[in-house]
């Protein structure tokens, strides 16, 4: 939650013209859509967590929100996208296993949460 409302906050800012003092550097539509990710991403993680969560639930869901956000955060940095499998710019591939890692990872984590919950209703 804290990233989203730190991403609302880049995003004001980001917005402002570039020969303000006040500019920070940033893809408008990409900060936005970070911000708007780990808000997102921070309610599923809420709603989605059983009342006694495996072991290993939060740390692989914080490795996994790491991993994802920080690869949307420098996607709305760069401008890099991270959606190519290929691309000529170095630094994409990276961007791209970043967020593919911390996909799997959740997905992990959202897998433990399932199965745990229904567990705990039988």
């Amino acid at each position: 939650m804290v990233l989203g409302a730190l991403g609302w906050v880049w995003e004001f800012f980001a917005t402002q013209a570039p020969s303000s003092p006040w500019n920070v550097p940033g893809l408008p539509i990409a900060v936005d859509h970070f911000a708007l990710r780990a808000w997102i991403m921070a309610f599923a993680i809420l709603a989605g967590t059983p009342a006694r969560p495996h072991r290993a639930l939060f740390p692989l869901a914080s490795v996994g929100c790491a991993f994802w956000l920080g690869a949307q955060a420098v996607s709305a940095l760069t401008g890099l996208l991270g959606v190519q499998i290929r691309d000529a710019r170095h630094a994409s591939a990276v961007v791209l296993a970043s967020g593919l890692v911390g996909g799997v990872l959740l997905g992990i984590a959202l897998g433990i949460a399932l199965r745990q919950g229904l567990r705990d209703e039988s």
